[in-house]
C-alpha cells in the first residue's frame, strides 16, 4: 500500500512563523500537511478543527464521543 500523495496548499501564516517552522519538522507527511494547513487559523477555526478531530477519534474508537459522553450512551 503506497503512501497518499500530499500536495502543500498555501496558507496565510508567514513562513517565519515559529509554528510553521515547527510544523515543517514533523516527519509524518500527512500530519505535517494538516498542521501546516491549520497554522494561521483563527481561534474559532482551531476550536472547530479540534472538535472535528475529537469526533473522528471517537468514530475510530480511540476516544469517547464528545457529543454523547454526557448522555451515558457510550
Amino acid at each position: 500500500m503506497s503512501a497518499p500523495v500530499v500536495t502543500l496548499v498555501e496558507h496565510s501564516a508567514a513562513p517565519a512563523d515559529p509554528d510553521v517552522l515547527l510544523a515543517q519538522r514533523i516527519t509524518c507527511g500527512a500530519v505535517r500537511h494538516l498542521t501546516l494547513l491549520a497554522c494561521g487559523l483563527s481561534e474559532d477555526s482551531m476550536d472547530l478543527l479540534t472538535s472535528v478531530t475529537d469526533r473522528l477519534r471517537a468514530a475510530e474508537g480511540a476516544l469517547r464521543d464528545p457529543l454523547t459522553a454526557d448522555l451515558g450512551v457510550d
